[in-house]
């Protein structure tokens, strides 16, 4: 009697007839959710409209994602939570050491570029932060705050108190406000290029610039910076300058 001889594949994962694997699916149904979510919303993009988009049916969806919060929940944490873990990672490992708070102008202005990199490689990220998370309203706005952001932010603020006591940080930041502005800073400019994208010089902008404008203005304001051959003329004319004579007694 002839053995049936075992799948070279673990249980769980049938393969199609395309050769992709349910595990591949199921990667590119998430990536094809955010974009839908980006483009049109959490809100209108039902399952039906995710299977369409991915070419099978709908069933196959559900195989996936047993309910609407199922899909909600592996976006957040399959698709968002990476991202922000690039983002904000090196950073939290750098203000973990108090030695380092002196340096925290500089850990912050990191973060934003990092910020402008990760959302310039990954197009549907700056939309769906301001339209579902950023928006009152949005609905994975809870799901991200309470999972993800609020923990790091919380120790960002922390931080950034500390660093104000030492002397390291501008004294009239406010805390909890800073994280607030370095994430309008960097992703605004990405969600709405369509706009000042239609004013003069805006197409000499290049992605990078982006990032440049924005550790420009967290670190410099908007005034101007003196270059180093002009500091260092200031600083020879402060070395230079006669000390007053003092007055001559009768």
């Amino acid at each position: 009697m002839a053995t049936r001889k075992p799948s070279p594949r673990g249980p769980g994962r049938p393969r199609r007839q395309d050769g992709a694997t349910q595990d591949d699916l199921r990667d590119r149904l998430l990536d094809i959710a955010v974009t839908l979510f980006a483009r049109d919303g959490v809100g209108p993009t039902t399952l039906a409209a995710i299977a369409r988009e991915a070419g099978v049916t709908a069933p196959m969806v559900h195989y996936h994602f047993k309910t609407r919060d199922q899909l909600l929940d592996a976006v957040v944490e399959g698709r968002i939570r990476p991202l922000i873990d690039q983002v904000t990672g090196p950073a939290l490992a750098i203000i973990a050491d108090d030695a380092h708070l002196p340096d925290l102008a500089q850990t912050v202005a990191g973060v934003a570029q990092r910020m402008v990199a990760v959302a310039t490689a990954t197009p549907w990220f700056p939309t769906l932060w301001i339209r579902e998370i950023a928006s009152e309203g949005g609905q994975l706005r809870e799901r991200v705050f309470a999972r993800i952001a609020l923990e790091r932010a919380t120790l960002l603020v922390d931080r950034i108190a500390r660093a104000q006591a030492a002397g390291a940080v501008n004294a009239a930041l406010q805390p909890p406000l800073v994280m607030v502005s370095v994430i309008g800073l960097a992703m605004l400019p990405l969600a709405t290029r369509a706009l000042w994208g239609r004013l003069p010089l805006a197409d000499q902008v290049s992605d990078e610039d982006i990032g440049r404008h924005v550790a420009a203005l967290l670190l410099h304001g908007i005034g101007p910076v003196a270059t180093p051959e002009q500091a260092d003329g200031k600083s020879a004319k402060r070395k230079s300058k006669p000390k007053p004579k003092g007055k001559r007694h009768e």
